[in-house]
């Protein structure tokens, strides 16, 4: 029996300071210039101890949960653009990023067109 509520009393342990690391949580829409959802945009940011990373769904949906803090977010795709939106999460803050447009990349290395070989 003490060995049972040893055991819950661990696990509320780190449930509670598992939701205190992720204070808050950001997500948004990423699109390209003519309003189409982009999938598979990597999202990242980072702090002082830690990365966070997600993709954009097929919709172009994304979620990140992060601590409290400054962060800027970095929109990456091959041949596009990259983007970059600076923002601020407060605790227990759910924060809804405007919508993200990606431009298609003028480096003709970044492109997603296949080269010709001949």
């Amino acid at each position: 029996m003490k060995k049972m509520l040893l055991t819950a009393a661990l696990c509320l342990f780190a449930c509670s300071t598992a939701k205190v690391l992720n204070a808050g949580d950001i997500y948004g829409y990423v699109y390209d210039a003519n309003k189409k959802a982009l999938p598979a945009v990597e999202i990242s940011t980072q702090d002082n101890t830690a990365s966070y990373s997600g993709q954009s769904s097929g919709s172009g949906h994304y979620s990140l949960s992060l601590k409290v803090g400054t962060y800027t977010l970095c929109y990456e795709k091959k041949g596009y653009q990259t983007q970059t939106n600076d923002i601020s999460l407060k605790m227990n803050e759910t924060k809804y990023i405007e919508l993200v447009v990606m431009d298609v990349s003028q480096n003709p290395e970044e492109t997603l067109i296949p080269k010709k070989l001949d």
